[in-house]
């Protein structure tokens, strides 16, 4: 058992640099947190659960004195600089002025990232958000692959910032995973316990299904152009994690083309299930070729899913704020390829007459408040617009 704080605090990381001073220094009362924190890795695993009893030791703890200003400071350290396992000059000095030999600096090492795991899990037990949400999501973002930056990437990190985030009490927390939702790649390890975090947070919000439903759409890496290249390290494309290079595009009519750029006579453009070009050199490439095509496949798959959703005859009963539908709907780039298919208009505050509304022209000046209705679950043609106005039909 760990009976001080400098036993958890390794010297050769960078974020325990940042905070053993104040750590050092603190009062009994909350030594005794820090100690309690520091105790996960006894039970924090793959599974991504809160021990329960742990839990309500935590909440006990924070009524101290100053324990609330503590997580926080504690968190706003993990987001900021780089990864949790950079090697600064000053870790590597550090490192080599160790006394301890590896498998002991190791050891320290493990104890350091368990105490930062118990302080992203205790602040999803705060009393107010109050900005912690802010650095909550950015650890989660940085370890789990969902930035512009590469960041050594901790799945055990990425799970208690998410878990703390579905904890977390405010607004602010429940819009921070939404975007987590869409950002962070769904082969990340730590993708299920963002879900669950979603799926808990919007049930103790009382947000609906269909709600909960609409927000949750994956993205599958698309950018807004409804396309997406997988190619290996240093080609600029956005995921690096293939030694093939392809590019996935989404169509008008939510189906999917895999370009092989790579291929010997040329890009050669294919639809599922996604034939090799003749004479591709595959040797050692099957993983890299699996990723592709299964990347290709959820994409569709999440297409026709859509499509399915949108035209359900009972979407024609809901409506939505303009800022949502452009971000849920509109601006998605799988749902739009679906909603620009549909027949929509929109209520301006005030009117009682429903205008067209185009979801293939942008229109970015709308009030907020703008209600937006779907008239028709009828698709027109791929590449078409929706239905005339004269043609409206529910179904």
């Amino acid at each position: 058992m760990i009976d001080s704080v400098a036993a958890l605090l390794a010297s050769d990381n960078a974020w325990s640099l940042r905070v053993r001073d104040r750590l050092n220094a603190l009062p009994p009362e909350l030594v005794a947190l820090v100690l309690h924190l520091g105790t996960t890795p006894e039970w924090w695993n793959h599974r991504h659960a809160v021990n329960g009893e742990w839990k309500r030791q935590v909440k006990a703890h924070l009524k101290t004195t100053g324990a609330d200003s503590l997580v926080r400071d504690a968190v706003r350290e993990l987001a900021r600089d780089g990864s949790f396992h950079e090697e600064t000059p000053q870790v590597l000095a550090h490192r080599a002025d160790s006394p301890l030999d590896p498998r002991t600096r190791a050891a320290v090492r493990a104890r350091t990232k368990g105490l930062a795991v118990g302080f992203l899990l205790a602040a999803g037990q705060l009393r107010a958000d109050d900005g912690v949400g802010v650095d909550l999501a950015l650890v989660g973002r940085k370890n789990s692959q969902a930035m512009d930056t590469w960041y050594l990437p901790d799945n055990a990190l990425a799970g208690a910032a998410f878990t703390a985030l579905g904890d977390l009490a405010g607004p602010d927390a429940m819009e921070h995973l939404w975007v987590l939702y869409s950002a962070v790649p769904t082969s990340t390890p730590a993708r299920p316990t963002l879900v669950r975090a979603v799926k808990r947070a919007a049930k103790r919000r009382r947000i609906p299904a269909d709600g909960l439903a609409e927000r949750t759409v994956p993205r599958h890496g698309l950018g807004p152009d409804g396309a997406l290249r997988m190619a290996p390290p240093g080609t600029g494309a956005e995921w690096i994690n293939t030694w093939t290079d392809t590019l996935v595009t989404l169509g008008a009519d939510g189906r999917v083309t895999l370009t092989w750029l790579d291929a010997a006579d040329g890009p050669v453009p294919t639809r599922a299930p996604f034939p090799l070009p003749r004479h591709y050199a595959k040797s050692g490439l099957t993983d890299s070729i699996t990723i592709a095509r299964n990347v290709a496949r959820r994409i569709e798959a999440t297409a026709d899913e859509e499509t399915r959703r949108l035209t359900d005859p009972a979407m024609t009963t809901r409506s939505w704020p303009w800022g949502e539908w452009v971000r849920y709907y509109r601006d998605h780039p799988i749902t739009g390829i679906v909603t620009r298919r549909l027949n929509w208009q929109y209520l301006l505050p005030g009117e009682t007459a429903p205008r067209p509304l185009d979801p293939r022209t942008p229109i970015d000046a709308l009030p907020a408040d703008a209600e937006v209705t779907l008239v028709s679950t009828r698709l027109a043609a791929a590449g078409a617009p929706g239905l005339a106005p004269t043609d409206r039909a529910v179904g």
